[in-house]
């Protein structure tokens, strides 16, 4: 009888670690198979925050030009210009811009890169025209930007322009399609002064900035992206809108809820554009401008 009760206990036992065996196995596989849905689920999240930055980056360049276009069409709306007759003008001056464009990096993900041309203005006797080219084919909205700029430098000189063509021409080193051409409405605001004055500018100053009917200078996207590319191209001071001498930038954080899983997310935190081009390893010098005066008397070397 002992015999055959020893002989139960170790079928139980058998049976026993067998079943518990079992369970381990299907614990082992249901965890592992967990395991993997968190870990596509961890990857999926950080594509889409990923993505979300980039919508983030042209969301801030779209609002930007939303509010300038509106600014624009409520002043024209209600302008009523002077049609007396004027002499013709005729002058030249040039001034570097600096704009942002997309580059894919992704399927649903793209970046922001700064983009450095040259503008020329040419005046000419005329009919009041603003005529627009560029060289090589670049895609840039100057229209609405170049008519306020001739506005403002009129007011600003006291010289209409109603008989005088305004030549822009718009030069880079390659075809680009760049997504916020009002931001060059201040510097080409600049150079239309020049040009009426007869008055060179400085090299080595850069400027971004819309231009308003009264002469402020208002903000922008892309303002980092834009700095750098000054910078790269020698820029000795970077002009920027009131207020954007700073920017939001983004940092990667990791978070581990779990052993062995990594959530990684973006944190937003205020960056000083001047230090940003020092730590890039430029020297380039960063100074906010409200108006087309302070920075036409910076572009003619006032201090």
């Amino acid at each position: 009888m002992a015999g055959g009760g020893s002989r139960g206990l170790l079928a139980a036992s058998l049976i026993l670690n067998i079943a518990l065996a079992s369970c381990l196995v299907y614990v082992a596989w249901d965890y592992s198979n967990l395991k993997s849905q968190v870990g596509a689920l961890m990857l999926r999240n950080e594509n889409l925050t990923s993505s979300l930055r980039s919508l983030g980056k042209e969301l801030e360049v779209l609002r930007s030009q939303s509010l300038y276009y509106k600014s624009q069409a409520e002043y024209y709306s209600n302008l009523l210009r002077s049609g007396r007759a004027e002499a013709g003008l005729v002058g030249r001056a040039s001034v570097p811009l600096v704009a942002v464009r997309q580059r894919p990096v992704g399927p649903f993900e793209f970046v922001y890169e700064g983009v450095v041309m040259q503008v020329d203005i040419e005046l000419k006797q005329g009919q009041g025209r603003i005529l627009i080219n560029t060289q090589p084919r670049i895609g840039i909205d100057l229209q609405t930007s170049a008519r306020t700029a001739v506005l403002v430098a009129e007011n600003f000189t006291g010289s209409a322009l109603s008989a005088t063509d305004v030549i822009l021409t718009v030069r880079g080193k390659e075809e680009v399609e760049v997504v916020d051409g009002p931001s060059a409405g201040a510097a080409i605001t600049v150079a239309i002064i020049a040009a009426i004055r007869g008055q060179a500018l400085r090299s080595g100053v850069f400027m971004t900035g819309t231009i308003n009917p009264d002469g402020s200078i208002g903000m922008v996207g892309g303002v980092p992206e834009k700095a750098l590319a000054a910078a790269k191209e020698g820029a000795e001071l970077f002009l920027v809108p009131k207020g954007q001498a700073k920017f939001i930038d983004y940092r990667v954080v990791k978070r581990q809820p779990l052993p062995g899983f990594t959530i990684i997310t973006y944190e937003p935190y205020e960056v000083d554009l001047g230090e940003f081009l020092v730590k890039s390893g430029y020297r380039t010098k960063v100074l906010e401008v409200a108006d087309v005066a302070q920075a036409y008397g910076i572009f003619a070397g006032k201090p």
